[in-house]
């Protein structure tokens, strides 16, 4: 953080860590943040720097109690954070540093252009090649993997591998990082916590379900059918497929006439937005049957153990 802000100011810039500051504070602080008190040009200030993810509403609250505390300016240091989280510093006139990309601090007239940023496309909703590369490099633990690479390994365009990267990045999915001047994903160790960090933006990959009266006897098993797969679970009365948009066509699936209410169920088939193979045999993937399970599914006292089982285990697991 030294070496980028005295490259952005072009002047000395003395940072050391506020000691006697925590002890004046509640001890959460500690654990919290850094707190740095920093001297540029002459002029004072402090800065905390969250040492880990810390939410919109935390931050404004801390940063006025810090100030109040010391009658000191007080900025925000972050290694990385959204783009709405950056606009909305901003709009409020709060000073930030997000180290090797910006610089806002209006209490010493200096605010750095995004001239040098690229401009990311918003995200409101994660896309479904992108959530298949992401578990994709979950299973294989990418480590320093660049657009290139991921594009073959999902077998689409460099073009649409970095639109994923762009997605990853506007959602502060913390797995991207730098080679030298090239982006590439790396996974963390420890994938159980970062699994937790990011379930909330990953979505149901399921695009419609099909009840139907006959068995089709697909080849590739999804939801309860797949769960099987990988726990002690007993199947329904009847088998879950998946089907992709492409495979609908070819499946019968449309041609086929759907069970009523009171009628007995040959088969269901879900239509998914993505398939990953996991195990080479046609089976859906562990964290994508998580995300495909109904409200009513993960309710079910004879499905839960073993749901609660994928995530706590098989998620660590690489494809065959």
């Amino acid at each position: 953080m030294k070496e980028f802000l005295e490259k952005a100011l072009r002047q000395n810039v003395t940072i050391i860590e506020a000691d006697e500051i925590y002890g004046r504070l509640p001890l959460v602080y500690r654990g919290r943040y850094d707190i740095l008190k920093l001297e540029t040009n002459g002029v004072l200030w402090m800065a905390i720097h969250p040492k880990a993810e810390v939410g919109l509403v935390m931050l404004r609250k801390d940063r006025v109690k810090m100030e109040q505390l010391t009658g000191l300016n007080c900025a925000i240091f972050l290694d990385r954070t959204t783009f709405y989280i950056q606009e909305k510093l901003m709009e409020d006139g709060i000073p930030f540093v997000i180290n090797g990309k910006q610089v806002f601090l209006p209490f010493i007239g200096y605010l750095l252009s995004n001239a040098k940023e690229r401009e990311l496309v918003p995200v409101h909703l994660i896309s479904f090649l992108t959530q298949k590369m992401l578990l994709i490099a979950i299973y294989e633990k990418w480590n320093e993997v660049k657009v290139s690479g991921a594009a073959e390994r999902l077998e689409v365009s460099r073009k649409s591998a970095s639109r994923c990267f762009d997605e990853l990045e506007y959602l502060n999915v913390n797995v991207l990082g730098m080679k030298g001047k090239t982006r590439v994903i790396s996974v963390p160790d420890d994938l159980k916590l970062f699994w937790e960090q990011n379930a909330g933006i990953l979505r149901n990959p399921v695009i419609r379900r099909f009840v139907l009266r006959e068995d089709l006897a697909l080849n590739k098993k999804a939801g309860i059918s797949a769960l099987c797969e990988y726990s002690l679970l007993s199947d329904n009365q009847y088998p879950t497929y998946a089907v992709t948009k492409k495979e609908i066509k070819d499946s019968g699936v449309n041609t086929t006439r759907q069970a009523g209410m009171t009628e007995e169920i040959g088969c269901v088939v879900l239509e998914l937005g993505y398939f990953i193979d996991f195990d080479g045999k046609g089976t859906q993937d562990p964290l994508s049957v998580v995300l495909s399970m109904t409200k009513e599914e993960r309710e079910d006292e004879r499905v839960s153990p073993s749901f609660t089982d994928l995530i706590s285990r098989r998620m660590i697991c690489s494809p065959k």
